[in-house]
């Protein structure tokens, strides 16, 4: 392992926890009928991928050797993704059963579905349980691929070559589901697939890989720069539409975008003031993401109907204002005790019964996607 790889990329932990956050922003705003941002909803879910597939690079290049390496891989990764989202799925199913006074019908079926993640490989749109949980399911289909995508990333033209191929996939797979006549509607679900999706998980593992090999050292500005740009993209570039955000120009754009801002986020260089604030951010990311569906859903269910018989989304817009930060300030807080009173014991206690052979040491980010 060489010496660019034993420090945790605060500029990641940045852009992920800004991720999770506008995720969070945009679906709040839309169950309260307040504003449509479909490129934050749609793009804050995509830069995970490549951070996830930039993270890993980074992490474990040249660390998987073989079939019992791989093995260890995926338990550890399992281990970091399944007991929140456990958690979350039983939250929301004990939240649909006060709604509707009754328990899904298949709900043993689906959980047991959702706690392997094997969901990714079957229309994760629908059979994942927690809001947001198709993005998992893919992701741990990407994990299978880790080692093949680590030893492409060895030869510039095998990455050109796959990431060109994937890339040209993905356009094709859009343009089948989401540019048909039928519609972004009526296409999500064959839209929501792995195919979609894989070249921005091996394009982040080229970033890793280019991470790894050298440490540009930008100072702070570019970083905050570069966040700052991004944001004012995604939202100058929002469709009035759900799902032109994929297509023509906008779409190649906002593709590219997300690469860049990921290459750039990690050779940033924060200042020691800015490191805690920064693992923070990286350490909310992933119970943010889960937690802050149940927040809502808790409060819009069992809690509104006790304060007014109207639907919350004809509130007024204090109402609104207080909801959004309300939930993510809720969710921030839980997903910080999550991870140090849950989470982080639960890794620990999985790290030891792997003996670490694979667990990154002290310093190490894990990976910085939405889980990590």
């Amino acid at each position: 392992m060489t010496a660019a790889a034993t420090e945790r990329v605060l500029g990641w932990d940045v852009l992920r926890g800004l991720c999770a956050l506008a995720v969070a922003t945009y679906h709040l705003l839309t169950w309260q009928d307040v504003a449509q941002l479909h490129t934050l909803g749609s793009y804050g879910v995509y830069l995970f991928f490549v951070l996830s597939g930039a993270s890993l690079a980074y992490n474990y290049l040249g660390r998987l050797q073989g079939t019992t390496d791989a093995l260890r891989f995926l338990v550890t990764r399992w281990l970091r993704l399944a007991p929140l989202y456990l958690v979350a799925c039983i939250a929301l199913l004990a939240l649909l059963a006060f709604r509707d006074g009754r328990l899904l019908p298949d709900a043993a079926q689906r959980l047991a579905l959702n706690l392997s993640f094997a969901f990714g490989l079957f229309d994760p749109a629908v059979s994942a349980l927690a809001i947001g949980g198709w993005s998992l399911g893919i992701e741990f289909v990407f994990y299978l691929s880790v080692p093949v995508a680590l030893m492409l990333t060895a030869r510039r033209w095998w990455w050109i070559g796959t990431l060109a191929a994937l890339a040209a996939l993905q356009w094709v797979w859009i343009g089948r589901t989401v540019g048909s006549p039928a519609g972004y509607a009526a296409s999500s679900v064959g839209y929501h697939q792995v195919p979609a999706f894989a070249a921005y998980f091996f394009g982040g593992c080229v970033i890793g890989a280019a991470r790894r090999a050298q440490d540009l050292r930008w100072p702070a500005g570019v970083g905050i720069a570069c966040w700052a740009a991004l944001a004012a993209l995604l939202l100058g570039l929002n469709p009035a539409a759900a799902g032109d955000e994929l297509l023509g120009l906008r779409g190649a754009v906002l593709f590219a975008a997300c690469f860049g801002a990921v290459f750039a986020s990690g050779q940033v260089r924060l200042p020691v003031a800015g490191a805690p604030a920064a693992r923070w951010l990286g350490d909310i990311t992933y119970g943010c993401y889960l937690l802050h569906p149940l927040f809502f859903f808790g409060f819009s269910w069992i809690i509104w109907p006790r304060l007014s018989a109207g639907d919350i989304a004809h509130a007024g817009s204090a109402v609104h204002v207080a909801l959004l930060a309300g939930v993510l300030g809720a969710s921030c807080l839980a997903a910080a005790a999550s991870e140090r009173w849950f989470e982080q014991p639960v890794r620990r206690w999985g790290g030891r019964g792997l003996g670490r052979r694979l667990a990154p040491r002290a310093g190490h980010i894990e990976a910085a996607s939405i889980s990590s």
